[in-house]
């Protein structure tokens, strides 16, 4: 069940190490990475921000 009151945001950022995703969930920050190309920094975006979004748990706090 999503909560449409969350505020979600995740993008990928690069630097000279890589592609990180960084997200910002109700104020709780994180991120993945680095990976070497922006197609998986991408693909690990898109699937977080869908977890993020459609969770109202992630892994993490099972």
């Amino acid at each position: 069940m999503s909560n449409d009151n969350q505020k979600v945001q995740v993008v990928v950022q690069s630097d000279d190490k890589g592609h990180w995703v960084l997200w910002d969930h109700d104020g709780n920050p994180g991120v993945l990475g680095p990976y070497e190309d922006v197609a998986m920094a991408e693909h690990v975006r898109a699937a977080k921000e869908r977890e993020l979004a459609e969770n109202e748990q992630n892994i993490s706090e099972l």
